[in-house]
């Protein structure tokens, strides 16, 4: 959804994407099991790049806006979506301007549907980077032309970044998942679930094959989790897709973790965190028979809803990384990033306006992580992250953010695991011209985890 949600809209935007059917679940398992879990796949195997087409990126760009609208105007005669060439000469005259619309709205549902400008452009022979353009052309058009209400500075941000990073994730996943090499029950199982991870880039790639140029990684570990959370259930799915240290590992993203974490609750928003971490460039440090050292640059997408606040975060870091195996089943690995937090949003005490309840701003940060690998699955992970934000919209506040936790998972029988983590999260904000806050927010989780 790309368009604002009034209040009046906030019903069925909630039934359609804030509260998931258990059947949503069941499908998320389905194509779990189907392709992105594949433990190896092998490489080259469908890199045949044609020419990127410029026209065929742009026209899937303008048929995600124009589909979008008429399902808006026709379908859910969203007053906003009356457009015309009025609405559109004010618009242009306006120019961008802040909007406040609710968190989960501007900072999920937008770069959401920046993903699928990606996608187009990604299926059309275009690079990671090469794409950019088409999102931020996309994400400009839609706020200039597709609703009558003043174009949002900060939903073209949000949608062409964080489109940029969602959308190149779903993209290689859905590559995966309809490779013809790819292990699974039935092709049409497999094509029903890439098209559903990425609806515009797999229907392009099917019309007009061979321009994506997709090399399969040579590792792909994913993992799905159900527990308790807070004494609610959750349902946490984990891919980790290419490493850093392999040889492989050319392009951005060839190497990338993600995870989406579901928790189902009356009253309400389902989805409490979607993480991304991409590799866009690296470095070879050093390498021996048994360790390797590598310099990065990463692309992050964070999405936490920790219940007491709320934290978002586009951003790029500068990574050393450090792999040791230990023996031929163990394996360790240790990672500190400097980042810089091109744009972020946090929960605020004070400034709040309409639905903006949160202040949006650019800050710095560091991720610290350990890790103890046997057999190709993690057993023990332990993380931190700080994030100081500065705010650009909303109280003038400076706010800082930290989040550490603790996991590990040992194996039950097969591919079934039994795991927990404890975490801590904090947020310290300082105002102007009003008290200083600070929020701690504790937590615990217990899970069975599926690790094919």
């Amino acid at each position: 959804m790309v368009g604002r949600l009034t209040s009046d809209s906030m019903g069925h935007f909630r039934d359609c994407i804030v509260r998931p059917d258990p059947r949503h679940a069941l499908l998320v398992v389905l194509l779990f099991a189907c392709g992105p879990a594949t433990a190896r796949a092998q490489a080259n195997l469908e890199n045949r790049p044609l020419k990127p087409s410029f026209w065929h990126a742009a026209a899937g760009v303008a048929a995600v806006n124009f589909i979008t609208w008429g399902y808006d105007w026709y379908v859910q005669r969203w007053p906003w979506a009356n457009v015309g060439t009025a609405a559109w000469g004010h618009n242009l005259r306006t120019g961008f301007v802040w909007d406040n619309d609710l968190f989960l709205d501007n900072n999920l549902a937008h770069p959401y549907h920046g993903s699928f400008y990606h996608s187009s452009a990604r299926a059309s022979g275009f690079g990671f980077f090469g794409s950019l353009p088409f999102v931020a052309m996309g994400s400009a058009t839609w706020e200039l032309f597709g609703e009558n209400i003043p174009a949002s500075l900060n939903d073209f941000i949000m949608t062409t970044l964080g489109g940029s990073a969602i959308g190149e994730v779903m993209y290689r996943l859905s590559s995966l998942l309809g490779s013809k090499h790819a292990p699974g029950p039935t092709v049409v199982a497999r094509e029903l679930g890439a098209l559903a991870l990425s609806p515009i880039g797999r229907t392009q790639s099917l019309v007009s094959p061979g321009r994506d140029g997709i090399v399969q990684p040579t590792e792909a570990v994913s993992s799905l989790s159900f527990g308790s959370r807070l004494g609610h259930p959750f349902f946490d799915l984990a891919v980790r897709y290419g490493s850093p240290f392999s040889v492989q590992t050319l392009r951005p993203y060839d190497a990338f973790e993600f995870r989406v974490q579901v928790s189902p609750q009356p009253g309400v928003r389902g989805i409490r965190e979607v993480a991304i971490s991409g590799l866009l460039a690296r470095k070879q440090l050093g390498r021996s028979g048994s360790s390797a050292t590598v310099l990065g640059v990463f692309q992050h997408y964070d999405y936490d809803d920790l219940s007491a606040f709320d934290i978002m975060g586009q951003s790029v870091s500068g990574a050393l990384l450090y792999q040791r195996r230990l023996g031929l089943r163990n394996r360790i690995e240790l990672g500190a990033h400097l980042e810089g937090v091109l744009f972020g949003g946090i929960s605020a005490d004070h400034g709040f306006e309409w639905h903006r309840d949160y202040d949006l701003g650019s800050g710095a940060g560091t991720r610290l992580n350990a890790a103890f690998s046997r057999d190709g699955h993690e057993w023990l992970r332990v993380e931190s992250r700080l994030m100081w934000l500065h705010s650009l919209h909303g109280s003038d506040g400076n706010h800082v953010a930290t989040i550490v936790r603790a996991a590990a998972a040992v194996p039950l029988f097969g591919p079934v695991g039994l795991g927990g983590d404890l975490a801590v999260a904090t947020r310290h904000s300082s105002y102007p011209h009003a008290a200083s806050v600070t929020r701690r927010v504790p937590e615990m989780r217990a899970y069975l985890t599926w690790s094919p």
